[in-house]
């Protein structure tokens, strides 16, 4: 289904993102879309879409791994909120999830070309996704 049929026929598309939370620089991890990717040059939550029977978290960690290599089953993850945007050929439904670590840990990316830690006035000012913007407020 081409994304213009999406939008015709109203159909979500359902994705999950990461606030993952530096809780001794009360700072939060973006990842930067990579050159190859849509939306290239644009920090986010990293994340992605939920697949088939997949719960949100099994959709979070499967996707912080392949992005990533990062593993998120030992950490808890805590639902921070849920936000519907229309791009202009696409509808997403984001559920953004927190995790806390103590420490920045060592990323392998693939899909993205840099990650950075950011406090919430700091995301306030870098090219964050227009989906990802509705998040600012909650992290306050």
């Amino acid at each position: 289904m081409s994304a213009s049929e999406n939008i015709k026929n109203n159909e979500l598309i359902e994705v999950v993102a990461l606030a993952m939370h530096n809780t001794v620089t009360s700072k939060y991890m973006l990842a930067r879309r990579g050159p190859a990717e849509s939306g290239a040059g644009d920090w986010e939550f990293p994340g992605g879409k939920i697949e088939a029977g997949e719960t949100q978290a099994q959709a979070l960690e499967r996707e912080i791994m392949e992005e990533l290599q990062f593993d998120l089953k030992p950490h808890s993850l805590k639902f921070i909120g849920a936000h519907l945007h229309s791009y202009p050929k696409r509808n997403i439904k984001i559920y953004l999830w927190g995790v806390e670590v103590d420490h920045e840990p060592k990323f392998v990316l693939i899909d993205h070309d840099q990650t950075g830690w950011y406090s919430v006035s700091q995301i306030e000012r870098i090219n964050l996704t227009e989906g990802d913007k509705f998040f600012i407020s909650l992290l306050k």
